[in-house]
């Protein structure tokens, strides 16, 4: 009898957790979208910081190559 108190005692527990872990897996899903804007929001200003910075490091990289020359020369 104390056997089967404990298995009823466990298997409340097992339920317990499985509907708290469908409740974890519903927020997840429902959180999913507004984490994919995010996502999305953070690509398009990494690209965006990438298109300003892009010409300054065109033009650092052509002083460097000209400085590169005019220690050569001397």
């Amino acid at each position: 009898m104390q056997r089967l108190k404990e298995i009823k005692s466990d298997f409340q527990h097992l339920s317990s957790n499985v509907a708290q872990l469908k409740r974890g897996i519903n927020e997840l899903q429902d959180s999913l979208p507004a984490v994919t804007n995010f996502v999305k929001e953070i690509e398009r200003d990494i690209k965006k910081w990438q298109f300003k910075t892009q010409p300054r490091l065109n033009r650092i990289q052509i002083i460097l190559d000209v400085l590169k020359i005019d220690q050569k020369e001397k």
